[in-house]
């Protein structure tokens, strides 16, 4: 299926590119040079930031010259799919992946090589590209817990896979702009979530993962004692990774192998079960979210909900 680019679509020089791309990461540069003219693509992008934390970009472009794009930051996961035009995908010293038709390809990036994407001159390129960047930033649980259990092993990788003829429909419905208003963005949200199972889906998460050594299980476990003896306080990454006597970056990989669950997730139960224990004993709700560091009664409203199945209010009626 064909979509017409509108008469006034917009037209992007390499600057508004970048410009673009700083937002999430991405660096884009001509494959030619000495090519003339001031834009490189034409056409609409449209940016719509998802409700469980992701990012959709949906784009109907020309590529008015050959160009390249490079990540240069951590995105965590990106899928992308084209469903007009071709590109190739590859890291700097791997192999490239053709990404055209049915097929989509799954990046889970590590940050330890950049992502680079060749766009060929074409009349259309038609496609999305669905981003994740902070696994802690993301709405759900169990999703925060797999994209950390990704990122823990191996290196950046890429990863084809073919879509399903359901999925493709969903796809082009949602291109299509069917559907409007407060409607269009719970079909966003409903495709964005398939195209993410799927793509997670084709992940394989059975690599290796080190074992802890002794002296890290004895660090960790003051990281652990402090979440569970000062709830309320407000900790960050770094303070805990000091704590621990190691990087951010090595307490996120490492936290959870000792305990089954991310930093903040851990944090997160913390609160929430002594919360129950204060309402169990009369604490308004109100007191009771302070009391275990929540600023605000309807952010902990909202958390608990998502963890024991109810408000808290409705909890105390059972």
């Amino acid at each position: 299926m064909t979509y017409p680019i509108n008469a006034t679509a917009r037209r992007f020089s390499l600057a508004a590119l970048n410009e673009l791309g700083a937002r999430y990461g991405v660096d884009y540069r001509l494959v030619e040079r000495s090519a003339g003219g001031a834009g490189v693509l034409e056409g609409e992008v449209d940016q719509q930031a998802l409700d469980f934390g992701g990012t959709l970009v949906l784009s109907r472009v020309r590529s008015l010259q050959a160009y390249q794009a490079r990540s240069k930051t951590e995105f965590c996961l990106s899928v992308a799919v084209l469903m007009q035009g071709e590109a190739m995908i590859g890291t700097e010293q791997g192999r490239r992946h053709r990404l055209a038709g049915d097929l989509a390809i799954t990046m889970l990036d590590r940050g330890d090589t950049s992502i680079l994407a060749e766009h060929p001159r074409a009349p259309t390129l038609q496609g999305l590209n669905l981003s994740l960047r902070d696994p802690d930033g993301l709405g759900d649980e169990r999703l925060q817990e797999r994209l950390w259990g990704l990122r823990r092993v191996g290196r950046t990788r890429l990863t084809t896979w073919r879509m399903p003829s359901y999925l493709q429909q969903s796809l082009l419905t949602l291109m299509n702009g069917t559907w409007r208003g407060d409607l269009a963005a719970l079909h966003r949200e409903g495709v964005a979530l398939q195209l993410l199972a799927h793509a997670l889906s084709g992940l394989d998460t059975a690599d290796h993962t080190p074992t802890l050594s002794a002296r890290d299980r004895r660090l960790l476990q003051r990281v652990f004692e402090r979440l569970q003896e000062q709830p309320e306080r407000e900790h960050s990454l770094a303070s805990l990774a000091a704590l621990a006597c190691m990087s951010p970056s090595a307490l996120r990989a490492k936290f959870p192998q000792a305990y089954g669950q991310t930093v903040f997730a851990c944090l997160r139960e913390r609160r929430l079960t002594l919360a129950r224990q204060y309402l169990e004993q009369g604490v308004s709700v109100q007191q009771a979210a302070h009391f275990v560091g929540y600023r605000h009664a309807s952010n902990f409203t909202t958390a608990f909900r998502a963890h024991f199945g109810m408000p808290p209010r409705q909890w105390l009626r059972r």
